[in-house]
């Protein structure tokens, strides 16, 4: 297929030039889905608020500071971060800087050379990793106990086998194969392998064998998800990319 130039668009003689990325719903996209554009707008606009909250953290106790973060930080570092799952190890550390960064503002810590690990630990937030993971596996329970929406729905298929297997009680999605690492980021195959890394007390939550579908039941399978999911993350090991 012959490649789309600058010169072969149009208009009223006028040639125009494909636009490298593009911006949707707040999201920046670029040619290669690498998200550097995006990562490099989160970053700019998070430092402008830290060095806003920096001017007057003096006057601020630890909670209220801890409040103003949480807002910056949900407000960039966790908008549609599911989409950032597999994202390259440079542009992770950029993120995972803000967030240290935010973290010793907030427990005024004078070295910006200390470790962040304890920080953050203080604080219970989670490293930027493993708000992505936790943002896929919300994600992926919703759909499973809901069936919902249909184009997620879809991409989720249960570990079937011929014959019973020990694993056939163990509620584990088939993860389909993939041949290179962009494909490994496609929610169709990070959601499964997240899932099945998942304890069996948190998957069996979104069981629909024998399920009762009042709001009420689901309201109280996801807040038993949600503080299993943030226990079972904080346990495990701290990603390598906390400097």
């Amino acid at each position: 297929m012959r490649s789309v130039s600058s010169t072969d668009l149009s208009i009223s003689s006028v040639p125009i030039h494909p636009s490298s990325s593009i911006k949707l719903l707040g999201v920046t996209y670029d040619s290669h889905l690498s998200f550097n554009d995006h990562v490099s707008e989160i970053c700019r606009v998070t430092n402008f608020h830290l060095r806003s909250l920096c001017h007057i953290r003096k006057y601020l106790n630890v909670p209220t500071a801890n409040t103003i973060a949480c807002a910056i930080i949900g407000s960039r570092l966790d908008y549609c971060n599911s989409i950032l799952s597999g994202l390259s190890g440079a542009n992770l550390l950029r993120l995972q800087r803000l967030q240290n960064r935010a973290a010793r503002l907030v427990l005024n810590t004078p070295n910006r050379r200390s470790p962040s690990e304890p920080a953050l630990r203080q604080l219970h937030w989670l490293p930027v990793t493993k708000r992505i993971d936790y943002k896929v596996a919300l994600l992926t329970f919703k759909t499973l106990s809901c069936r919902q929406p249909g184009y997620l729905t879809s991409l989720l298929q249960p570990l079937s086998h011929n014959r019973s297997l020990r694993s056939s009680n163990q509620h584990l999605l088939s993860v389909p194969l993939a041949k290179t690492t962009f494909h490994s980021r496609a929610f169709s195959v990070y959601a499964p392998r997240l899932w099945n890394n998942l304890p069996l007390s948190l998957r069996i939550l979104a069981s629909t064998d024998s399920f009762d579908t009042t709001p009420q039941y689901f309201s109280s399978n996801l807040s038993l998800f949600k503080n299993g999911l943030k226990t079972f993350l904080f346990d495990s090991p701290l990603p390598s990319l906390i400097p």
